[in-house]
This record gives C-alpha cells, structure tokens and sequence, in this order.
C-alpha cells in the first residue's frame, strides 16, 4: 500500500516536471519566436529608415529656399539675388523632378531598386556641392536642377523598393515613416537656418545624401528585381534575409508567389498607356486625381513653402521670422501624423471639401491682414499673429490635407493594368506646375500684391475641392473592385 502510494507519488511529481519543462520550452520558442520576428522586422525597418534618408533630403531640398533666399536676396550677399532669379533658383528643382521621374524607368529594372537609388543620390551629392561652393547664381541653377532631378527619381524608386522589402504586418508604419520623413527634412532645414550661417547649413545638408550612401550599401536588393532577370538563387537568398525564412519550402512557395506577382504585373502593363485613355472608366478616374492635385498645386500651399521666411516678414510680428517658420512647419510634421487615420473615419469625400474651405478661409485671411497692411497702410502690429496662424492652417490643409487625400485617390482610384502610367503621369504634371507656380510666383506679387496673390489662392482653394467633391465617387470601405464599379457608372 504505502509502495503504491510511492510510486503514486512519484508518477506525480514527474508529471508536473515534465509539464513545467514543457512549459519552459513552449516559453523559450516563444520567446524565440518574437525575438525571431523583432530580428526580422528590425532589417526591414533599418533599410526603410535608411531609404527614408532620400525623402528626408527631397524634404530638406524642397524647404532649403525658406532660409536661403533671404539671405541670397541680401545685399552682403557674395553674389545678391533679383526677385527673378530668386524664382529660377525655387523653381529649378520642380523641373529637375519632371526628368527624374522620366528617367528612372530607364534603371529601376536594369541596374535594380538599390543600386538606382544609389545612383541617384550621386547629382544630389553634387547638387550640395555646387550650393556650398558656388560663386555666382549659375552654379545655383545646375544644382537645384540635379538636386530634383536626384530626388525625383529617388522619391518614387523608394516607395517601390519599400513595398517590396517589406512585411505587410509593418508596411502601413514603413509607409508612414516614409511620409513623416519628408517634412522631418523640411523641419531639420528650416531649424539650421535658423541657428546657422548660410555655410554651415549648406554643409550639414551636403551629408544626408553621404550618410544615405553610406548605410544603404548595406541594405538587401529587393527580391522581385532578381526575379525579374530569372536570378532565382540571388532571390532567395534576399527574401532568407528579410523575412527571417530559413525553411526552403516555404521560401520556394513564397517565390513563387512573388513570380506569379510578377507575371500579373507585366501583363496588366502591357499598353498600359493605351488602355488608360482608351476606357471611359479610366479616363474618368484620371480626370478625378487630376483635378485633386490641381487643388493641391492652385492652392499655392508648395509655391508658398519656398518663400515661407519672406511672406512671414511680411506679418511685423514681434518673433523673427526664422523662428516663426520653424514653429509653421513643426505643426506642419505633427499634423501630418496626427490627420493620417481620418480618411479611414470620415470619408474621403467630405475631408477633400473640408480642407479646401479651411485652406480657402485661412488663405482669403492671410489676404485680408496683407490688404490691411499693404493697401490701406494700417497698423496691423496688434493683430500680426493672425496671419502666422492662418498661415500654418493652410499649410497644413493643403500640403498636408489635400496632397494627402490626392495620393490616396490616385492608389485606389486605378486598377493595376493602368495604375503604373497613370501615376507617373500625375506625377509629371505635378512638378512641372509647381516648377511655372513657383517661377511666376515673384511676379504676380508685383503684379497683383502679396494680398491678391493670396486671394486668387483661396477662390482656387474652394472651386477645384468643389469640383473633386462632385465627381469623385466615396472610396472609403470599398475594394479597389467595388471603386471601379462606382467608376464605371
């Protein structure tokens, strides 16, 4: 009896053994497993990071007229600036941006995502170097030329290679991240001119493209490229690297997902341009994304970024302006996380009619206090903090609202077979507007006053959101299937 009890006994303490070491093991693969997954995402989020550092220079690029001009305007200037060419020099990386966008093609599948991008930053590097170095405003020309060209076709290169490379449990962050990057670099810019000479903000600048260089050369080719030119051993070993598989099976299943990825792709491009004008649904989901980027180009909100620190002066308020342009475009980045859920919340419809009459009021406002100051010579001192605020309202309406809810419409509005042509060639009227907006910029304030500028501004604020507003039709919840049935109709 007391044996049995013994053996009883014993039977059960190595059953709670065993089940304590089974749930010592279960805790260790799981602990494996997360940090197998945090090992994974962490290279995925270090080549987005590292890849970002490209948007984060396009930002830096796009922002550096704010500080620059008013010190290349100056007359203890080397080499002082007219208003004309004042305009080129803001105007020439829009131009530069339309040929990136035209010769990227031509490397991102011969030479591969990565080594595209590296190619890239090469004239952007050389864009930093001319602005460092140069001795009259002809070596400013070439380099706002290179600099767009640089990032302009790295700006686009980047989202291809980040969707690629990434999980989809993190693509929506990278995505983000990607997007929060471009006003980071505007922040960092407007920042160090604020608190640095001319110089010294030039040559801090010169290194993100250098520090772009240096941490990407280390980051993974994407794995669709060698699956395109049938290198099958060097995909793998790519996708082995980013997503943590070391199973062959399951690596050879998701390869082949990838080449029937692939295979989709290259049918649905074929004539790709033909079939996007040659459907009536096409056409008008073409016409719907146009007029939304016209909306965000004739609100004057990415003309009036290049000439920020000039039209605050225009305020008399009692903060230098420099000052006042980085607390603009602080509340420029925070808002640019903080509004990215709405669309999911309220409709793309109603938001798209909502920031163009918050931009149209805060631009018609920003008028109103320049007609007070300028026309009819009244002390506005008082009242000078009303044009900042309207000021930050509209930029963040429009460069962050408006632009925002057009690339959206452009990502869900166009099936796959017409998407590729569709949004290049949104991006090319794009820049090449911004490139004659912010030329002509200069010489309308002549022409009709700093307050009417700003009032054409808002009435194009309203009218083209109204327009986009009547014939797009609501995306919100609907499969991209579901948005061309209401496209087709």
């Amino acid at each position: 009896m007391n044996t049995n009890i013994l053996l009883t006994q014993k039977s059960s303490k190595e059953n709670d053994e065993e089940i304590n070491l089974r749930g010592e093991e279960e805790k260790l693969t799981d602990d494996k497993e997360v940090f197998q997954k945090r090992r994974i995402w962490s290279l995925q989020i270090g080549a987005a990071i590292s890849a970002s550092l490209l948007r984060l220079g396009f930002g830096a690029a796009q922002y550096w007229t704010s500080p620059a001009l008013p010190h290349l305007k100056n007359e203890n200037s080397e080499f002082p600036l007219t208003s004309d060419e004042a305009s080129w020099v803001a105007s020439l990386l829009s131009f530069g941006s339309v040929i990136g966008y035209l010769l990227y093609p031509q490397f991102i599948d011969r030479i591969g995502r990565k080594y595209t991008m590296l190619l890239f930053a090469i004239p952007q590097i050389i864009s930093w170097i001319l602005i460092f170095f140069a001795k009259n405003v002809s070596y400013l020309y070439i380099a706002r030329f290179l600099g767009g060209l640089g990032y302009g076709a790295s700006y686009v290169v980047q989202i291809i290679y980040v969707g690629e490379i990434s999980d989809k449990n993190i693509r929506g962050m990278l995505i983000i991240l990607a997007k929060t990057s471009f006003a980071t670099g505007a922040l960092i810019t407007v920042t160090l001119g604020a608190f640095l000479s001319y110089e010294k903000m030039n040559l801090i600048l010169l290194f993100m493209p250098l520090f772009f260089i240096l941490t990407f050369s280390f980051m993974p080719e994407s794995p669709y490229f060698y699956l395109k030119h049938s290198r099958d051993e060097d995909a793998l070993k790519s996708l082995s690297k980013l997503r943590g598989i070391e199973n062959k099976n399951l690596l050879e299943l998701t390869i082949a997902e990838m080449k029937q990825d692939l295979v989709n792709n290259t049918v649905s491009k074929n004539h790709s341009l033909r079939k996007l004008f040659g459907k009536k649904r096409h056409r008008r989901a073409f016409l719907i994304a146009l007029v939304a980027i016209l909306g965000v180009i004739f609100s004057g909100a990415f003309t009036v970024v290049s000439f920020t620190q000039e039209i605050v002066s225009f305020c008399g308020f009692s903060l230098e302006p420099k000052y006042t342009t980085i607390i603009i475009t602080s509340l420029v980045l925070i808002s640019s996380i903080l509004i990215s859920p709405l669309p999911d919340y309220f409709g793309r419809k109603i938001l798209i009619l909502s920031y163009g009459l918050i931009g149209a009021l805060s631009s018609a406002m920003v008028g109103l206090i320049f007609f007070l100051k300028f026309y009819h010579q009244v002390d506005i001192s008082s009242i000078s903090w009303i044009p900042l605020i309207a000021l930050a309202i509209n930029n963040i309406a429009s460069t962050v609202g408006l632009y925002g809810m057009s690339v959206i419409l452009s990502s869900e509005l166009f099936p796959v077979e017409v998407k590729s042509s569709a949004v290049s060639l949104l991006y090319v009227a794009n820049d090449s507007l911004l490139f004659l907006f912010k030329l002509g910029f200069q010489r309308s304030v002549d022409t009709f006053g700093i307050y009417g500028v700003f009032w054409i501004f808002a009435v194009l604020n309203f009218l083209l959101p109204l327009v986009t507003f009547s014939i797009m039709p609501e995306t919100k919840g609907k499969t991209l299937e579901e948005v061309q049935k209401l496209i087709g109709r």
